[in-house]
């Protein structure tokens, strides 16, 4: 009987690409998750006092 999952070549290529598409995801998520916490500068009415030329 022949060997299923990621034992094969076909198995193990899936796994790459399957990783691949996970990771992409997770990087998709964690930048959306990040636009979310931080308002736009537009809907701020507070400088951002981080950027201020005098904190440099």
């Amino acid at each position: 009987m022949p060997r299923r999952g990621h034992s094969t070549t076909i198995g193990k290529i899936a796994k790459f690409y399957q990783d691949r598409r996970a990771s992409e995801i997770r990087v998709l998520g964690e930048e959306l998750r990040r636009e979310q916490a931080t308002p736009s500068r537009e809907d701020s009415k507070m400088p951002d006092l981080r950027e201020s030329p005098g904190t440099r």
